[in-house]
């Protein structure tokens, strides 16, 4: 710990600078991760047919996937009833995911990597 009795003015200006500059970053930085969305529906809505996921598909369009990069495709799975949606590998997908789920819910998706 440093003694601060034994500090300079120009010390104590320097240090209770640094720690200011050190809340700011904290309470600004910016992690990468969009605030939360509320989507229009839940996700029983969005399953119930093909023209109710197609239109969760251009709601993520245009409120989503702009906020969020590495989205490379996004297509229906009438099969499962879920968006396949398909993210460039790594840290993208996992975020992509995260903030997917975080905001509809986990039954309504299925994620692919692209490698590449």
């Amino acid at each position: 710990m440093v003694d601060i009795k034994k500090l300079k003015p120009i010390g104590v200006v320097m240090v209770l600078g640094l720690f200011v500059l050190f809340l700011i970053v904290c309470f600004t930085a910016d992690f990468g991760v969009p605030k939360a969305y509320t989507p229009a529906h839940d996700a029983q809505y969005y399953q119930q047919n093909e023209e109710t996921l197609l239109q969760l598909r251009e709601e993520l369009e245009q409120q989503e996937f702009p906020r969020l990069s590495g989205i490379v495709s996004c297509e229906p799975d009438l099969e499962s009833m879920t968006l396949v949606v398909t993210v460039e590998a790594g840290q993208k997908l996992d975020r992509a995911k995260a903030v997917l789920e975080r905001d509809f819910g986990e039954g309504l998706f299925q994620f692919a990597a692209q490698e590449g």
